[in-house]
């Protein structure tokens, strides 16, 4: 029989260095199940869909420019790779709709659903009927989401179809290029699904995006390093 200290790694293949290959390659690779990860890449370069350029001497994204905070993955994965001292939470000028003949502020929301309704009624985004039907929320059972649907049915259910079209769409359809009535809810927003089950309707507080300094394009370069795959371009 061959000694099984003599026995070679396994050896895996991840197909794509994009973010998504390189998270795959970084999680085999620190398992500690003693695997080979190889990353295989058609392209000359790691990072897919980020990439990094420069403009007047600044770095600056030319892919993808910040990451969903309140979903844990990918600022989890900035941490685990050793970027934790340069997360930021980006501060913009207050957000608006233009609805109802006007540009409106955005008031404090998770992911579109609204978590202060007084704001709500302030901003002037909603009808009266809309506002009406969106008060009613407080009184319905708060219990945790038996199966998956979509994001505008859930939000349509316990909101009202005007907080999805007025709130949800602007917001998450800018994120996935597509209608919150095509998205997962326990996929897209796990946030919005739990919040049956809070004894409010969620914290608007919680930073909505999170970057990099020096760019989110670095996130690629970084977690590729600290995997130790063999890429191969």
């Amino acid at each position: 029989m061959r000694d099984a200290g003599n026995v070679p790694a396994p050896r895996v293949a991840v197909v794509g260095a994009g973010i998504a290959g390189l998270a795959a390659a970084h999680t085999l690779a620190t398992s500690g199940v003693g695997l080979e990860v190889v990353v295989l890449e058609s392209s000359p370069r790691v990072g897919g869909k980020l990439l990094l350029g420069e403009v007047a001497g600044q770095a600056v994204d030319l892919g993808a420019e910040a990451m969903l905070n309140r979903r844990p993955e990918a600022v989890a994965l900035a941490r685990a790779v050793g970027l934790a001292d340069d997360v930021c939470h980006p501060a913009t000028s207050r957000a608006a709709v233009w609805t109802r003949d006007a540009v409106r502020p955005l008031p404090p929301t998770v992911m579109g659903v609204p978590t202060d309704l007084g704001a709500l009624r302030r901003s002037g985004i909603m009808s009266r009927s809309g506002l009406a039907r969106a008060w009613l929320e407080r009184l319905l059972p708060r219990r945790a989401v038996a199966e998956d649907m979509s994001v505008g049915d859930f939000v349509a259910r316990r909101f009202g179809r005007e907080v999805v079209d007025r709130l949800v769409e602007p917001l998450l359809g800018g994120v996935y290029a597509g209608t919150s009535f095509d998205l997962s809810l326990r996929a897209a927003a796990p946030q919005i699904a739990a919040l049956p089950q809070m004894s409010s309707v969620g914290n608007g507080h919680t930073p909505v995006f999170a970057g990099i300094r020096g760019g989110v394009g670095r996130l690629a370069e970084q977690v590729a390093s600290a995997s130790g795959a063999l890429i191969r371009t």
